[in-house]
């Protein structure tokens, strides 16, 4: 085979639009794995406080500390480290706004006023230290309870220390794994860089790429994250974790590999390195592989680029295979952990929407709670609550999506619970539905939510007939059927009017930023800049592409309609990360790079100089570029991005969404 015929040609992906979204998508079953550790270690924490409260002779206790028990609804794919910390501060937030809600409930004002604030501060802090999870929907459910019970001093300090206990309870159940597999969620997180990669080697040259690419880049930032919090909780340890960031780190290298060969026809090579891309996914998991080592061995009748890839995928599966080598990590390539002042700064910067987004959930909650106790609705705290369910959904199409789903869901859920209410449950039988309904209700979250919600109205309809027994089954399933009309009502309208284009807004300047990165990136390239600085360019550069893509995905879902003015920057935009990507994997491969002039490098730097300014100015960028022999395929990829910005007139202010 002629190697230079053979990879003479170039096979860039298309950038497909992303899906436009629909209403039909809210009745849609995703077809993922169901969540049995979430649907067991949820049932075991909710159903075991109320079953000792049964056998201690006071239900209603043992369902306060099962509220406690909600905990565990926060665990996520953090390391153990991070996971007792969080669940211990989410435990005694919950607590905390039981309280809360109690001291408040003397007064109807003080406790609308303080529904917003319980929700928007909890939501801020979740979105100020990453956690992931149902957001502050169990606070303000905590807080609401608390507003249904005395304001007794002694009683509110006894009944939130029973909550507390549920909810270390909860901490237990999720920190249980520690003991039999410490670094789980290390494993987990590189085993899913892996797996990306031999996606994304197997997707080149076809549509999927571009979207596997983002997917790729997202994963190994994230498994960044989690060893960068990883503890040793042994000598033992520490040589297994090492390896895991030494893993992650020829991650980053065959990453590049893939982004290289993607620029030559396909070669049936490729598919035998993805599969062992595949086999070291599965040997992090613990999985046993019969295959082998799937890498050929004729290196020689390889191109240079895939004959890189293939050793760095070679030099990957040696380290995977191994267990007892001690590896020694650039502690430069994990840096400690990110101070709170930064976290605070990050949150509340100009390009941040997580105040925008917290400002909005307690308006909402404080309407709805004032429409609720203003017109003293039976339960009215079941009105916010609805409202705050509603407003769980990542975006706005999300949020309406949920909002349906809530309303569908709770209509049939009803019809349950008015059965299950009839049977008269009691005793253990509490207990025992209430953990089986939780079961069911984290098994199929993720699948469809208005099928979780058929479960749990008729577990709240449970819980509240237990708080409260003097009260009929009919007045809580009459006051169910108001609160989830007029709670998500308020909900879908605030969501609407409120801060709902703060994604379009960013998009710009978002934008503008990840063109400005890869201007730098081209030029330290060009001057031959010491590894050290361009790895920190790089960092900057890979962190703005992915948050291009999101701001850009969140954008586009911010209406049922596709936006004309988010819908016409797609092809710059995706241009634009294929050029970033092209880069990154141009700096690790600038060997036969000669001296560039410095007024060649000046007019490189102009000509991204007026990319930047085209986009934050609305205006068709006007350059004139030379020739960059060094990369032509990246000279390519610049003089796309430059074609698909000629969209930009001043008659479509991209600046206005």
């Amino acid at each position: 085979m002629n190697n230079h015929n053979a990879y003479s040609s170039r096979r860039r992906a298309k950038h497909t639009f992303p899906k436009r979204p629909m209403y039909k998508e809210a009745f849609q079953i995703k077809p993922i794995p169901l969540n049995w550790f979430r649907g067991v270690g949820s049932a075991i924490s909710v159903g075991t406080p109320a079953l000792l409260g049964v056998l201690m002779g006071n239900p209603a206790l043992g369902i306060l500390a099962s509220i406690g028990g909600f905990t565990f609804l926060y665990v996520s794919n953090e390391t153990y480290a991070q996971r007792a910390v969080r669940l211990f501060w989410v435990a005694l937030g919950l607590a905390v706004s039981f309280a809360l809600g109690a001291l408040c409930s003397y007064n109807t004002i003080l406790t609308v006023l303080m529904f917003g604030i319980v929700g928007g501060l909890s939501t801020l802090m979740f979105t100020l230290f990453q956690i992931t999870g149902p957001s502050g929907m169990f606070f303000v459910l905590a807080y609401a309870v608390g507003t249904s019970m005395t304001a007794n001093l002694n009683v509110i300090l006894h009944n939130s220390l029973i909550l507390f206990l549920g909810g270390m309870f909860a901490w237990m159940v999720g920190m249980a794994g520690v003991i039999m597999n410490p670094h789980r969620t290390e494993s987990k997180a590189s085993s899913a860089v892996y797996y990306s990669l031999a996606n994304l080697l197997s997707a080149v040259g076809t549509a999927q790429f571009t979207d596997l690419q983002h997917q790729t880049a997202s994963l190994m930032q994230q498994a960044d994250r989690t060893l960068m919090n990883s503890k040793w909780f042994g000598r033992k340890d520490k040589p297994y974790t090492e390896k895991l960031r030494v893993l992650n780190t020829q991650a980053r290298e065959i990453f590049l590999s893939i982004l290289d060969i993607s620029l030559m026809p396909k070669h049936e090579v490729e598919e035998q390195l993805s599969s062992a891309l595949q086999i070291i996914g599965d040997q992090l998991l613990g999985k046993e592989n019969e295959v082998g080592f799937a890498v050929p061995t004729f290196e020689d009748e390889l191109n240079l680029s895939l004959k890189n890839l293939y050793l760095n995928i070679k030099v990957a599966f040696e380290i995977s295979s191994t267990n007892a080598i001690d590896y020694k990590t650039d502690p430069k390539d994990y840096k400690t952990k990110t101070g709170f002042r930064v976290l605070l700064k990050n949150v509340f910067t100009s390009g941040s929407n997580a105040p925008f987004i917290a400002l909005r959930y307690g308006i909402i909650l404080v309407i709805s709670a004032a429409i609720a106790y203003g017109f003293h609705f039976d339960r009215s705290y079941w009105v916010p609550l609805s409202s705050a369910s509603v407003m769980g959904g990542a975006t706005y199409v999300a949020s309406l999506h949920r909002g349906i789903q809530r309303s569908l869901g709770t209509i049939i859920g009803i019809i349950v619970g008015a059965i299950l209410l009839w049977l008269h449950p009691q005793y253990v039988a509490v207990p025992l539905i209430l953990a089986s309904l939780q079961f069911v209700v984290e098994l199929i979250y993720g699948r469809n939510y208005s099928l979780a919600v058929i479960f749990i109205t008729p577990s709240t309809l449970l819980i509240g007939s237990t708080l409260q027994p003097e009260l009929t089954s009919e007045y809580f399933i009459s006051a169910r059927i108001v609160d989830i009309i007029i709670g998500s009502a308020v909900a879908m309208v605030g969501i609407t009017w409120l801060w709902r284009k703060t994604a379009s807004k960013r998009l710009p300047s978002v934008f503008k930023e990840a063109v400005e990165r890869e201007g730098e990136l081209l030029v330290a390239i060009l001057n031959c800049e010491s590894i050290e600085v361009r790895k920190s360019i790089e960092e900057k550069l890979q962190n703005a592409l992915i948050q291009l893509r999101l701001v850009y995905d969140n954008a586009f879902a911010e209406s049922m309609r596709r936006n004309a003015r988010t819908t016409i920057l797609w092809p710059a935009v995706g241009d634009s990360l294929h050029l970033g990507y092209m880069l990154l994997a141009a700096s690790r491969n600038d060997n036969n790079i000669n001296h560039v002039s410095s007024d060649r490098i000046e007019k490189y730097q102009h000509g991204f100089a007026v990319l930047a300014e085209s986009i934050e100015n609305n205006k068709k960028p006007v350059m004139d570029m030379p020739a960059l022999p060094e990369f032509p395929s990246i000279y390519e990829d610049i003089m796309q991005l430059k074609r698909s910005l000629r969209v930009l007139d001043s008659s479509l202010n991209l600046t206005r969404f």
